[in-house]
């Protein structure tokens, strides 16, 4: 019987998208893409393309966070990194596809780029047009 959180599928899913990455497979890759994620990915995707190869991935976290899961990866090339978070969630499917991405390679976390509680608030009503 599975547990409530039982992540095994889920963390198989990341180690298959993980060997995508690693193989240089863009387009097995954005199999685990959700259509509104994709232009984040490409673009995460673009900047792991840089990266000299061979390139290793290794999982540093996976988060529940409500209904969805956030995994955090280290892409490491030949003398560069990159560090990527990625947001999981359960398609109607039952697959589990990325519904969000963050490139925080150069940020101390990802909370690094809001600088307060009212400038979030700010960003996010000009962002989605609230008064």
């Amino acid at each position: 019987m599975k547990q409530p959180y039982d992540t095994t599928e889920l963390r198989e899913t990341i180690a298959a998208h993980a060997n995508a990455i690693e193989l240089g497979d863009g387009a097995a890759g954005e199999k685990f893409v959700a259509g509104n994620a994709i232009d984040a990915y490409r673009q995460a995707a673009a900047e792991i393309a840089r990266l000299a190869k061979p390139v290793e991935v290794e999982t540093l976290a996976l988060a529940k966070i409500g209904a969805q899961y956030i995994s955090k990866i280290k892409i490491v090339g030949a003398e560069r990194h990159r560090r990527v978070l990625y947001r999981w969630r359960k398609e109607a499917d039952g697959k589990w596809r990325i519904a969000g991405v963050e490139d925080t390679t150069d940020k101390r976390s990802s909370w690094s780029d809001v600088p307060d509680l009212a400038g979030a608030i700010a960003q996010v009503r000009e962002e989605n047009g609230n008064a």
